[in-house]
C-alpha cells in the first residue's frame, strides 16, 4: 500500500486539511452487509480522511457502517467533488474492496478539485478469520481487534492499534504511535515501523521472536527474556548512470525468548516496548 500511501500524502497536501474553511457540507450515514462463503475472505479499506475500526462479527458476511461528510469550499467544486472523489465499492464471494478517492488511482483528478474532502468513519464487522488490510491517511484512527486472520493496516497521520490478533503482515504509520497485541504467539514474520511514534508490542509469555531492529533516536525495553543475535548485512544493489552503486546496511538484533519468527520494527524518533500480554 505504499505507493497508494504516498500519492494520497501529495494530494492531501495540495488538497488542504482545514474543514473549517469549507462552505457547504453534506453527511450521509449509510450501513450495508455483505454475503462472503469463504471463512478468510478479504477485506481492504483505502481512506482518506477519517478512522477505520474493525472487529469480528459473525462468520459469512461483512458488515459495513460508514459516516460520510462530504465537503467543499464552494458550491460547484462540491459539484465537483462527486466525480473527483467518491467512494469505490467491489464485493463479491470472497470480500470486500473499500477504496476512498479515484478506482483508477488517477490522483490528479482529486487534486482539481482543491479544497474539497470526504472524510468516512468506518467501522466493520468481519468473520474471525478475516484476512484484513486496512489503513487511512488523515484525521483518524486505524484500530482493529480480535482478527485471526493476518492484518495488515496503516495510518499516515495517526495512531494504529491492532489488538487481540494471531498474525499480521506490516503494521505502518508515519507520524503515529503504533499498538500491536497478540492473543497467541505470532508464527509469521511481520514489518512494524512508523517514523515519528512509540512501538509497543504485547506478546504471550514464552513467545519466540528473532527481531531486525532499526532504532535511530528512542530506547529499547523488553518484560521478555532477551539476547543478542547476528544478522548479515543487506546489500542493495542499483545502478546510477551506468555505474553500479551498492548500499550496505547493518541491522541491530535481538532474540526473544528461543527465537521464532523475524519481526523487523523500525522507529526514527521513538521508543520500542516489547512487553507480556496480562
Amino acid at each position: 500500500m505504499k505507493t497508494t500511501i504516498t500519492a494520497l500524502i501529495t494530494l492531501v497536501l495540495s488538497a488542504g486539511t482545514s474543514l473549517a474553511a469549507n462552505s457547504v457540507q453534506e453527511q450521509h450515514n449509510w450501513k450495508d452487509t455483505y454475503t462472503v462463503n469463504t471463512a478468510t475472505p478479504h477485506v481492504r479499506i483505502s481512506n482518506i480522511w477519517g478512522g477505520v475500526k474493525v472487529r469480528t462479527g459473525l462468520s459469512g458476511q461483512i458488515s459495513v457502517s460508514a459516516v460520510e461528510l462530504r465537503s467543499a469550499p464552494d458550491q460547484e467544486r462540491f459539484d465537483r467533488s462527486f466525480e473527483s472523489i467518491r467512494l469505490d465499492v467491489k464485493a463479491d464471494a470472497n470480500g470486500v474492496s473499500l477504496l476512498v478517492g479515484d478506482p483508477d488511482e488517477r490522483w490528479h483528478r482529486m487534486n482539481e478539485c482543491r479544497g474539497c474532502r470526504l472524510d468516512i468513519q468506518f467501522e466493520v464487522l468481519v468473520p474471525p478469520g478475516a484476512i484484513v488490510d486496512v489503513g487511512t491517511v488523515m484525521d483518524g484512527r486505524v484500530d482493529i481487534e480480535g482478527v485471526t486472520g493476518s492484518v495488515s493496516a496503516s495510518n499516515v497521520n495517526g495512531p494504529v492499534r491492532v489488538d487481540d490478533i494471531q498474525e499480521c503482515t506490516s503494521i505502518e504509520s508515519v507520524n503515529g504511535k503504533v499498538d500491536v497485541g497478540f492473543a497467541t504467539s505470532p508464527v509469521s514474520d511481520c514489518n512494524i515501523e512508523t517514523i515519528n511514534g512509540d512501538i509497543t508490542l504485547d506478546v504471550p509469555e514464552g513467545t519466540g521472536l528473532d527481531i531486525k531492529l532499526d532504532l535511530f533516536n528512542g530506547d529499547l525495553s523488553s518484560q521478555l527474556s532477551a539476547g543478542p543475535l547476528d544478522l548479515p548485512a543487506t546489500i542493495e544493489h542499483t545502478m546510477e548512470n551506468g555505474h553500479e552503486q551498492y548500499r550496505i546496511q547493518k541491522y541491530s538484533g535481538l532474540r526473544i525468548g528461543a527465537g521464532g519468527p523475524t519481526y523487523s520494527i523500525s522507529s526514527m524518533n521513538g521508543d520500542v516496548r516489547i512487553q507480556k500480554h496480562q
